[in-house]
């Protein structure tokens, strides 16, 4: 994201569509103050909320996501990946400071745990898409919550399903807090394919990061691979630019309200699939694995108590 550049204009245009938002919200509570309490809440879209923001998009996926999924990030590649969010931070007109360190990092996101509520992260089971929003754990945070899920079940390039993105969240959230999100309770089988994802990305990351030459091809090769998944395809951007218009304007009679799903799976999803193949690989390895533990070690207890006598 070079000044100047494409990155870096889109998000100039967030920041302006950030000062809209704050604008007409403002305007609204002017004119009828039980719409908004300036007072109690503050200035909507603040310096605390940009800062959640980044901590979401940066330390709650390399203290809190990754590591649930099995994949825990170098020294330098945790350093690398908190000095680009806070450069977005810095582009985005976010305090930085906060973010100058991964200690500093990792302190603010545990601050706005004790003091601000639970970030939720939901996690689109998917190695290419990943999903973030921070809510608090009480009935706007469950619409929220549960909205996030419905707006992309079954929905191209993935086609997952709702209970495979509930059984993601909870993976990633725990059980005590999904519950208190009112996020529903799948099946064992959609646990088996978390498993199996589980095992899949944190199998490609480390045999791809310990080969360089395999890691800076796997790289390129995802670089393409988003590039014609957000931008050229017709679910993406089709080759628009995006603009950031506004989807829902402020309004009085602007609520949040649970909507419904998209119904059963009209498209079988690839990713379930090749889930449910890793899971049963990693168990086929597991399996093999202890076994040929189990002949060495009983290998060597024969041969010791042959020496003993």
């Amino acid at each position: 994201m070079q000044p100047g550049g494409d990155g870096w204009a889109s998000t100039i245009r967030v920041r302006l569509l950030h000062a809209a938002v704050r604008k007409r919200i403002v305007k609204l509570a002017k004119d009828r103050p039980e719409y908004y309490s300036v007072e109690k809440f503050g200035i909507p879209i603040n310096d605390l909320d940009a800062i959640a923001t980044i901590a979401v998009f940066s330390s709650s996926l390399i203290w809190m996501s990754f590591p649930r999924q099995g994949i825990f990030m170098r020294k330098q590649e945790t350093d690398d990946y908190v000095a680009l969010w806070r450069y977005v931070a810095y582009v985005i007109g976010c305090p930085d400071q906060y973010f100058e360190t991964t200690s500093k990092a990792k302190a603010m996101m545990e601050s706005l745990f004790y003091n601000e509520g639970m970030l939720v992260t939901v996690f689109v089971a998917a190695q290419l898409s990943l999903t973030i929003v921070a809510v608090r754990p009480n009935e706007m945070g469950a619409l929220l919550a549960n909205n996030i899920i419905k707006s992309i079940e079954n929905e191209p390039p993935t086609y997952e399903s709702s209970d495979m993105l509930s059984a993601s969240a909870r993976w990633l959230n725990g059980n005590q807090l999904s519950d208190a999100l009112n996020i529903p309770r799948p099946g064992l089988y959609y646990w088996v394919l978390m498993a199996g994802q589980c095992i899949f990305l944190a199998g490609m990351s480390y045999v791809y990061r310990s080969v360089p030459s395999w890691d800076k091809k796997k790289v390129a090769s995802l670089k393409k691979i988003l590039w014609m998944i957000v931008v050229e395809s017709k679910w993406g951007l089709n080759n628009k630019y995006a603009t950031f218009d506004f989807q829902y304007v402020p309004e009085y009679s602007t609520l949040t309200e649970l909507h419904a799903g998209k119904g059963p799976q009209v498209q079988r999803s690839r990713v379930e699939m090749r889930n449910l193949k890793a899971f049963f690989g990693g168990v086929a390895i597991l399996a093999v694995v202890s076994w040929c533990g189990w002949k060495i070690t009983s290998g060597i207890a024969h041969l010791g108590m042959k020496l003993l006598w």
